[in-house]
């Protein structure tokens, strides 16, 4: 009976796994897909992020003019 049982449960494992897996692997490519746009986008020598644009509106010393000497 034991068997009987295992055999079913296979039978019914293998026969959801096979309805489900196109929508899994659909699931999990999409996402690592969305991941490796992510780091491909903050890795990009391009595009600067908003940090690095505020850092350089910081003004750093004195602005000193000099005269020429004739």
């Amino acid at each position: 009976m034991i068997l009987l049982y295992l055999i079913l449960f296979f039978i019914l494992f293998s026969y959801f796994f096979k309805r489900l897996a196109p929508y899994l692997l659909k699931y999990i490519i999409k996402k690592k897909f969305e991941k490796f746009n992510s780091q491909m986008n903050s890795n990009s020598p391009f595009e600067k992020s908003a940090n690095e644009k505020k850092g350089k509106k910081k003004q750093v010393g004195e602005y000193i003019d000099y005269e020429e000497i004739e």
